[in-house]
Order: C-alpha cells, then sequence, then structure tokens
C-alpha cells in the first residue's frame, strides 16, 4: 500500500476513551492515527532497504540510479584524424535521466609525425569543438610529443541532465605535422538521480 507524504496529525479532537475494568483504551480515530504511523515507518524502511547499494557484484538495471553505459574503441583500431579537424571517437545513448559523464582518449603519432595540440572533451554536439569552460569536460594540451608515442588524456566529468534520449560525444581535435595520427579511447557514463 503507497503511503501519500506528508504529516500524519494526532486527533486531538478526540480524547481517549476510558473503560475502568481493563484500563483506558483508545477511540477509533487514535486507532486509526497509530496505524497510520505504523504503516509510514514500514515504508519509510521498505524505501530504505530498496534504494541500498548492492554488494554482490550485479549491475543496476536501466533507469536504476547507478545504472551505467559505456562505449569503447580499441587501440587496435584507431579511428584516423585529420590535422586540426574535430573528430568523434566514439558515443554513448543515454536515456532520460541525470547523468555524470567521462571520457579518455588516447592520441597515437605514427612515425615522423610530431603533434603540437591536443584536446578532448565530452558533447551532446557531433564533431564540434565546444566553447569554454564546457562544464569541466574539455581537455587541452600545447604539447610536442614525439613520432610514434601514445599520449592519453580524460577529459572531465559532465554533468547531462536530459528529460529526452540524447547521444553524447566523446570528440577529439589535434594539430600536428609530416604523417598521420590515430585515436582511441573510452566513454562510460552513469546515472546519479
Amino acid at each position: 500500500m503507497a503511503i501519500a507524504p506528508g504529516v500524519i496529525q494526532p486527533p486531538f479532537y478526540d480524547p481517549p476513551i476510558a473503560d475502568y475494568p481493563s484500563g483506558q483504551q483508545h477511540s477509533q480515530a487514535w486507532t486509526e492515527y497509530h496505524q497510520s504511523v505504523a504503516d509510514r515507518l514500514a515504508a519509510t524502511t521498505a524505501t530504505i532497504a530498496a534504494n541500498k547499494g548492492v554488494t554482490d557484484g550485479s549491475d543496476a538495471t536501466a533507469g536504476q540510479i547507478g545504472e551505467y553505459i559505456s562505449a569503447m574503441v580499441a587501440a587496435v583500431s584507431p579511428v584516423s584524424l585529420t590535422n586540426a579537424t574535430p573528430t568523434n571517437i566514439t558515443s554513448v545513448a543515454l536515456t532520460a535521466g541525470d547523468w555524470d559523464v567521462r571520457g579518455l582518449v588516447v592520441f597515437r603519432a605514427s612515425a615522423g609525425t610530431i603533434a603540437t595540440y591536443i584536446a578532448d572533451w565530452i558533447s551532446a554536439v557531433s564533431a564540434t569543438v565546444p566553447p569554454r569552460p564546457n562544464d569541466g569536460a574539455m581537455a587541452e594540451l600545447a604539447i610536442s610529443f614525439p613520432a610514434g608515442v601514445t599520449q592519453s588524456m580524460p577529459t572531465g566529468t559532465a554533468r547531462v541532465s536530459v528529460g529526452a534520449p540524447i547521444t553524447i560525444y566523446l570528440s577529439c581535435y589535434t594539430q600536428f605535422s609530416v604523417s598521420a595520427m590515430g585515436a582511441y579511447g573510452f566513454i562510460g557514463a552513469r546515472r546519479v538521480r
């Protein structure tokens, strides 16, 4: 039985009934009040038990707090990058809710390539550099790293709170010279409420 939220008021207008042989007895109004309090306590206890964290290693089901969605592009199949061009690495499809989303991009320079600037971010807009500060979900670095070296860079964590399904992209941008670069990475989202 669902208990409506609110305050349960005792029936102060209804005094107890005196029953001299057995002691004092409550009226019907007081009996119903005590039952309402007991029902509310039982419902609260059940709600607390239902929202308790798991200890068996299982995943939260779709729609539950703690639901986790992720996507990854592996090192064996990196996405090819074009100099000075925003590029999507991967994406996740989120349902309505309040999510924390984070990502990581690994940049890999081919032989002879020198990168001078790298950036990665999380956004609802495909392959577009977001305006700064982008809720802390963009990381950028002016750096020169040598050919054949990988450079991994995590994004910040972005809050995505939506009332309808949405696709969130893990994207990157790099400036490099001479040869070619690739990137791979990971994006993960956890429902916080």
